[in-house]
Order: C-alpha cells, then sequence, then structure tokens
C-alpha cells in the first residue's frame, strides 16, 4: 500500500513539472523564418501608472511592429483593455507600433479585456468580421502556449511568435509556474 502512495505522489509531483518543461520549450521555440498571414495578434500587458507601457507591453508592441514592417501581415490587432484612469493596453502599445513606422490605418484595437480568455473572444470577432483565419500571435514566450491554445480553440490558424522579452531565470519560474496553474484550470486546452 506504501508503494502505491509513493506511485501516486511521485506521478501527481511529476505533471505540473513536465506541464512547466513544455511551457518553458514552446515559448522558448526559435523561428529560424516568421511566416506570413492575415494579421499579426499582440497581446496586452499591463500599463504602468504615469500611462507608459510595462516592459513586457513594450517588448511585445515592438515585436509586432517588427512583424508588421516586414511584411508578415497586413494587419496589427492590439487587445488589451484599460484599468482605471489608464489609457488602454490596446491603445500605448499601438501608439508605439505607430511611433516605429505602423501606418495608425493598420493597427485595429480590442480594447475591451482584462484576461487572456476575453483577447481571444473579442479578438476573434474583430478579426472575423474581417475575414482572417490566421495569425501571427505576439506575447511572452511563457504566455504562448495558452494564448495559442485559445486562439486555435476559437478556430484559428496561429503562428505562436515570442516577444523576445529578456527575463531573469527566477522571472520564468514564477511566469511559467502561473501558466501551469492557469492551464491546470483549463485542462481542455492541452488536448
Amino acid at each position: 500500500m506504501k508503494a502505491l502512495w509513493v506511485i501516486v505522489a511521485s506521478t501527481a509531483a511529476a505533471l505540473p513539472l513536465g506541464l512547466a518543461v513544455h511551457i518553458d520549450r514552446f515559448g522558448r521555440r526559435e523561428r529560424t523564418v516568421v511566416p506570413t498571414a492575415q494579421a499579426i495578434v499582440v497581446l496586452g500587458a499591463r500599463v504602468l501608472g504615469n500611462g507608459d507601457a510595462s516592459p513586457a507591453l513594450e517588448h511585445r508592441a515592438r515585436r509586432g511592429a517588427e512583424l508588421f514592417l516586414k511584411g508578415r501581415a497586413p494587419l496589427l490587432v492590439f487587445s488589451g483593455g484599460s484599468s482605471g484612469r489608464l489609457p488602454s493596453e490596446a491603445r500605448v502599445a499601438s501608439r508605439l507600433a505607430i511611433a516605429q513606422g505602423v501606418p495608425e490605418s493598420a493597427c485595429v484595437l480590442e480594447e475591451g479585456s482584462h484576461s487572456t480568455a476575453e483577447n481571444t473572444e473579442l479578438t476573434a470577432a474583430l478579426l472575423r468580421a474581417r475575414g482572417v483565419r490566421e495569425v501571427l500571435l505576439v506575447t511572452d514566450g511563457y504566455h504562448l502556449l495558452r494564448a495559442t491554445r485559445m486562439f486555435e480553440t476559437a478556430g484559428f490558424t496561429v503562428h505562436s511568435v515570442a516577444s523576445q522579452r529578456p527575463i531573469t531565470s527566477s522571472e520564468r519560474v514564477i511566469w511559467t509556474l502561473r501558466e501551469v496553474a492557469a492551464l491546470a484550470r483549463r485542462p481542455w486546452l492541452l488536448l
């Protein structure tokens, strides 16, 4: 009986660890060539109290703009709502992209979401209205697996692209464990 408990406990510990490794590897994959798509979707991140982009949002926006300027897609969609009186994540990110040379006319803003699930739901509606079915999805590496699976579940062909934001090893562990917990609450995303 004791051996059975050891097996159960070992399995219970191995599953989250295996998922953490999978999340980390998925987010750190290097693409030699980023494919073209119908749109680039940049997921939001925190806006600082002074209205500036957090490092996560800045790197995501700059990566999305870079892909647009390289001709990877003709449309750049920014997703992310606002907190209180601050500008929306989408608006702040679009300003950064426009400052990099992206035409304002190529930018679409989804400003109502406050979570990855809402990013997916509200952005999907904007994309479908434009006939878009294939996207480049830009977010931080640790967030790529869950976000990609959500957009795939919503019916899109997704090419995930990491923002390339440098983070410390301890930050990577913390954010990856957060993703383990988020995926544990949505196990259907792993099927």
